[in-house]
Order: C-alpha cells, then structure tokens, then sequence
C-alpha cells in the first residue's frame, strides 16, 4: 500500500505555484514565437513527409478527409491542453499534468511518451530530410553526394546525424538565438506551402478524385487501406503533422504571460495546421492522379509532372531548407522533459542542471548525443506507427487529467449512491477503448483471416461495440448531470463543453489508436514497462513523493 501511495502521490497547485516562484528559466517567447514554434513544428514534418505517402498507399483522394479528421481530433483534445497549461504553466506539457492530476508513476509514463513524440520523433525526421536532401542535391547539381555519407547495403546516414548535430549546437546555443532562427524559418515553410497549394491549384484536374474513396484492399501488411477504413487510417498516420501545439505547452515556462499566451497560441497552430495541411493535400491529389504520387518527393514530382518544371526545383528546395525547424522544435522540447523530470526526481539531477542562460545544457548533451547515434544508425520505418500511438495515449492522459482537475471535488451522485471519480473514469476509459475496438473490427475494417477472433467478432462484434458505446456514453451522462458550476471568470482560459468535448477527443484518439497493427502495440508494452522500471529502481526513491509527506 505504501508504495502504491508513493506512486499515485500528486503535486498539488500550491506546490506547482511554489516551483514556478522559483523557476529559473527566462520567459522571453511571446505569442508570435510560439505560434512560429507550433505551426514549425506541424506543418511540414506532416505535409512534406506524409501527405503523399497517405494519398497513395493508404486513402486515395479521401486523404482530404484524413486530415479533417485528425484535425478535428487535434481540435478536441486542444482544449484540455490549453487549460491546463493555464492552471499549470511550466516545462513538461503532458507530464506536468499528469503529475497533478495522475500521480508520479502516470507522469514517469507520459515523459516516457513524449521522449518519442520530441526526441525519437526528431531523429526519424532528421533520416526523412535526408532523403529528400540526397535527391535535391541530384535535382539541383547532379551531384550524388560522397557514397560513405549513405553507404549501401548499410543502414548508416551521417546526413541525417550532421544534421542533428547543428541542431543540438543551435540548442546549445540557447533559446534567443533558436527562437530568431525558428521564426525566419518557419515564415519560409509557410510561404513554400502556400506556393504549393495556389500552384497546385492551377493545375487542378477534378478527374483525378474519382473515385473519391477507392475501394478497399488489403495491402502486403495485411492491413485494411483505402474505403473508409483507409480514410481512418490516414487519419492515424496524419494525426502526426497535428503535434506542434503539445510542443508549445512543453515550453510554457519560458512563455511570457503563459496564461494567456499559451491558449491563443495552441489554437492558432491547430487552425492554421489544419488549413495548410487540408489544402496542400488537396493540391496533390488534384494534380496527380493518387496511385502515382510518389510517397518520397511527392509535390516535386507532381509539379514535374503537370509540366511546372521550374516548380518542381523551388519545392525541392523549400523542403530541403524548412523541414530542419521541426527537428530543432522537437529537439528544444527535450531536454525541457528530462529537466522537468530530473527536478522531480524521476531522472539523474544531471538532467536537471541549468547553465548560466537558464539553459538545460548537460541534459541537451547527453540526450543529443544518444539521439544522433540513433538518426546515424537506425532505420525508422517501423517506428512511426510507434510514435503516433505514442502521441495518442499522451494526448488522452491529458485528456484524463482535465476531467479528474474539473470533478475530483465534485460528488458523482446516481439515484441513492454515491460513485467515486476514480471508479466513473475507469468505467469510461476502459469501455470507450473496447467500443473503438469493436467498431473498428467489426465495421470499419473487418479481418478478413478465418480465425476464432475474426468469428467473434463478425458474429457479436457490433452488439459489443453498442453495449461498450452505450456503457461509456452513461458514464459522460453521470458526469454531465454533476458537473460543477463554472468558477467565476478570471484570467484562466476553461475549456468549453466538459465532459462532452475530452469525453469525445478520448474516444476518438482510442479510434485512431486501434488502427496500429499489433507489433505496434507491443512495441508500445514494452515501452510503457521500461518506464515503469525506471520508476520502480530510480524515481520511486528519489521522486517528489519521497520529498514530501504523504
């Protein structure tokens, strides 16, 4: 019992209040540097190195609603992002709440998640640049660039490793000069994208959408792509290219005014992602007909082949010099995860150590260099399902923790008997996973293996599914019919529609989050059991919990 109090010990405001009075870092990023962060971090990493690939192997021209699904699922989850980054203005992003509202064992899990969303996520980026940087250098000087850079045969890239090397400089270098050198930047992605969207446009062929949904198929992976099932897996894939507001509350304690600062910029990047995602995808598939897009260099390609041949160039080029700011946006929120962590005693206090500019300096080190060994070395196909699932469940223990923030001091009252929190978000949890579970192999994309699950679930799957939907949607009534009157209005932004809206964006991630294929989510086990057994041999003795009375 003791140590399972230990692991559910949360901080509360007053100590969070209490840390911030102490912060040292310098708040010097202003809402114009945080939507530049988000929208630099977004737009591009999704984009350049995604759109083509969904439009092609997994939606057809439907991938315009892929991403219009994703970004209404990044829209919903945002609102507990941006209240309670209000509430909780510091480094850490997901694992600074789930600290306050979990307990220390969740917040070791989601710093264990979001290390693959920002720093995993960084390397695999820097290995997609450096495809796209071996092709520009053909396109551009007919040049193949030194064999040993990229030696066949092998899975070396020192392309991708230099790369993550300036970035973990720049870093170093601290916040001013990353923040000047992300704005300019980013300015530049935003222009390279809106020249591909109104270019693209002029070569518009309404035939290359039909059909707009193409039939299902099952791929050499045994998955389920194109139909409708297809569109719910693009959206799966695109939900990545949405992550850049998570990376702006990671870094709410450098914010100035965070309170207000931080919400107006989350919304801004999810809006204007949305936008410039939707319509460059649009754009594609307007000029090229879907099964010929090619996945790797798709805009340049497809302006090669509408006859923009000094088009295809400036694309080219835009990607190759704007796609290094997400990798640096991943990279900056990092080592501010491991700080924050290493504060609370859940990693080395080495992780924790500030230079004389407020920068988490030894931490950016150690973790840079395993992450350039890792861009040098690994292949990161595999890895990208593992990412996004990743992302997924971080998204809904953000989720989680804006409902236990509003009701914890709320009585959940049925009929006679009184229910506790804990016992109506469990219920919910669990039965919004199964129902998504059920709807997806049952209707969206059934099995087509004879097997006894495939069996089970062609027979009873949709019968399940309604009584698990039906079953969650009475635990979102029960809170509804509780929920706490609205505090007066002051400077803290409130996420509008709770329980309806985190109740719906939980559903929705669990939705996207049963497309992985099972290696995936084994992957993800595994994971998550690392992350306990660092808790178990390190933070279990040295966290917050071990520090404070319980």
């Amino acid at each position: 019992m003791k140590m399972w109090a230990r692991a559910t010990w949360r901080k509360s405001i007053a100590q969070l209040k209490e840390e911030e009075s102490h912060e040292k870092y310098e708040r010097t990023l202003g809402l114009f540097d945080l939507i530049m962060i988000g929208i630099g971090g977004t737009v591009g990493s999704g984009v350049f190195a995604t759109a083509g690939l969904i439009a092609r192997d997994y939606a057809g021209p439907a991938a315009i609603l892929s991403w219009i699904f994703a970004g209404i699922g990044c829209i919903l989850s945002s609102g507990a992002f941006m209240e309670l980054s209000c509430l909780i203005p510091a480094d850490g992003s997901t694992y600074a709440y789930a600290y306050h509202a979990l307990g220390e064992l969740p917040a070791t899990i989601a710093g264990f998640l979001l290390t693959l969303e920002y720093g995993i996520s960084s390397a695999g980026n820097a290995r997609a640049w450096s495809s796209k940087f071996v092709a520009w250098l053909k396109l551009m000087f007919d040049i193949d660039g030194p064999a040993w850079m990229r030696p066949k045969g092998t899975s070396i890239d020192l392309y991708a490793g230099l790369l993550l090397t300036i970035c973990v400089l720049i870093v170093l270098c601290g916040l001013s000069i990353g923040k000047r050198l992300i704005n300019v930047i980013t300015l530049t992605k935003i222009s390279v994208v809106l020249f591909i969207i109104i270019a693209g446009i002029t070569k518009f062929q309404p035939a290359n959408l039909d059909p707009f949904v193409p039939p299902a198929q099952i791929n050499d992976n045994g998955q389920s792509v194109f139909g409708w099932s297809g569109v719910m897996l693009g959206a799966s894939a695109s939900f990545y290219g949405y992550i850049g507001y998570d990376e702006v509350c990671c870094l709410a304690g450098e914010a100035i005014n965070p309170r207000k600062n931080i919400p107006r910029a989350v919304l801004g990047t999810v809006l204007g992602a949305a936008a410039l995602s939707i319509m460059a995808t649009l754009s594609i598939v307007g000029m090229q007909k879907y099964s010929q897009i090619n996945a790797e260099e798709s805009y340049g390609v497809a302006f090669e082949s509408v006859g923009y041949h000094w088009a295809s160039p400036i694309v080219q080029t835009g990607e190759v010099v704007t796609m290094p700011v997400g990798i640096l946006i991943g990279f900056l929120a990092q080592p501010r995860v491991q700080s924050a962590m290493a504060k609370d005693g859940l990693m080395p206090a080495i992780f924790a150590k500030l230079d004389k500019n407020g920068n988490p300096k030894h931490g950016a080190v150690l973790i840079g260099l395993f992450l350039i060994a890792l861009a040098t070395c690994i292949e990161f196909q595999i890895l990208w399902n593992f990412i996004s699932l990743g992302i997924l469940l971080a998204f809904n223990m953000t989720n989680l923790s804006l409902l236990i923030v509003r009701f914890e001091a709320t009585a959940i009252k049925c009929r006679q008997h009184e229910l506790k929190l804990p016992f109506v978000l469990t219920v919910f949890t669990i039965s919004s996973w199964l129902a998504a579970l059920h709807w997806q192999e049952s209707m969206i994309a059934p099995s087509s293996t004879e097997t006894s699950y495939y069996n089970y679930m062609k027979r009873a799957g949709i019968y399940v599914a309604c009584i698990f939907t039906a079953v969650a949607v009475a635990m979102v009534i029960l809170l509804a019919m509780n929920s706490p009157k609205q505090a007066a209005a002051n400077d803290l932004f409130r996420c509008p529609g709770v329980p309806l809206v985190p109740c719906l964006a939980t559903f929705f991630n669990w939705l996207l989050a049963v497309q992985m294929p099972i290696s995936t989510v084994v992957m993800m086990t595994v994971w998550i059991l690392m992350a306990v057994c660092v808790y178990l041999g390190f933070g279990l003795r040295y966290g917050g919990g071990s520090r404070y009375a319980l």
